[in-house]
């Protein structure tokens, strides 16, 4: 009996032991404190590390948005059992931005990850503006957008754009804001009512507490612009095909665009090829202009009428906002 009493009080006492041992084991606990040293560039991560006497390490996840993308390297935050201040100095952020950040910390027992914190980078003294860029875009027969890229030099700015059709200029545009910042800034305004088949001068005045700018002198010419030539070929051709195949001809070809027209506005509509015989139409496609190279390619099955050997290929261009329709030369192909 005694010594069964003995054994139950030994396995009590190991029972307990563990469950001490068990309460000693956790997990660290964390809090993300506010940023310090905030700086044009630079600013202080801070945070309270528990390792709660478990060897722990910490690190701060951070970046321009609540999905962070970047952390610090680990650091120990020892093994105390009561909070321990850490921090990281970050550098080379981009002047009056915000960040988030969070502390993570990692030991044996888990992970605790800190809630989201945010601080805003500092604006740099202010300069006058800079203006970094100008440029047309899109010019149409009565109307064109103006373009140009502005720093607005660590302060609330405003720019606008003087044109005419001299160096003189004459007119300009309503002023438009850029708020405070030290990023450049794509700014843009149409313009509406200009002359067609007309060179245009134009420049960008930027404006700020600090001064004035105005931008290099560009020019623009309005349309309608003489129409893009159109390259033709057909396969096959010759020798000619044989009518019992009911024969499939492709049609390839581009657009040469004329001077002073981009991709980006002459590579655009519709391209339709039709095969004629005796002037009556036996087939025909239309096809939209490959995006970026103004290339079209047609596959179309045409058989001229019982009694005729000829087909003959016609391609057209329908236009666009920029280019009037144009017709390719026409040729034949043979089918026997």
């Amino acid at each position: 009996m005694r010594t069964r009493l003995w054994a139950a009080a030994l396995a009590s006492l190991a029972l307990a032991a563990a469950g001490a041992s068990g309460a000693q084991a956790a997990s660290p606990t964390v809090l993300t404190r506010p940023a310090g040293s905030v700086a044009v560039a630079a600013a202080t991560l801070r945070g309270t590390v528990n390792a709660h006497g478990t060897p722990t390490s910490y690190a701060f996840e951070w970046g321009t948005t609540a999905g962070y993308g970047q952390q610090t390297p680990n650091r120990s935050a020892g093994r105390g059992t009561g909070g321990n201040d850490v921090s990281f100095r970050l550098t080379g952020l981009t002047p009056g931005t915000t960040y988030h950040y969070r502390v993570v910390a990692t030991n044996a027992d888990g992970t605790a990850v800190g809630a989201d914190r945010s601080f805003t980078t500092d604006l740099p003294p202010a300069v006058p503006p800079t203006i970094l860029a100008t440029a047309p875009f899109s010019p149409y027969a009565n109307s064109v957008t103006l373009t140009a890229v502005v720093n607005p030099g660590g302060a609330a700015a405003t720019y606008k754009f003087q044109f005419g059709t001299t160096t003189t200029y004459g007119v300009e545009t309503a002023s438009a804001s850029i708020p405070a910042g030290a990023q450049p800034v794509a700014v843009r305004i149409p313009l509406n009512g200009l002359q067609e088949r007309t060179t245009y001068h134009f420049r960008t005045v930027a404006s700020n507490r600090k001064g004035t700018v105005v931008g290099p002198d560009a020019t623009f010419t309005t349309g309608p612009f003489p129409p893009a030539q159109v390259t033709v070929a057909t396969r096959p051709r010759l020798p000619r095909v044989q009518r019992r195949s009911h024969p499939w001809f492709v049609t390839t070809g581009a657009l040469r665009l004329p001077p002073g027209v981009g991709v980006g506005d002459g590579c655009n509509g519709i391209v339709g090829v039709r095969f004629t015989s005796g002037g009556r139409t036996v087939a025909s496609r239309r096809v939209r202009l490959a995006a970026g190279h103004c290339s079209y390619r047609l596959r179309v099955r045409a058989l001229p009428p019982r009694g005729k050997d000829r087909l003959r290929v016609h391609v057209r261009f329908y236009g666009n906002a920029i280019l009037s329709p144009q017709d390719a030369r026409t040729f034949l192909v043979g089918v026997r």
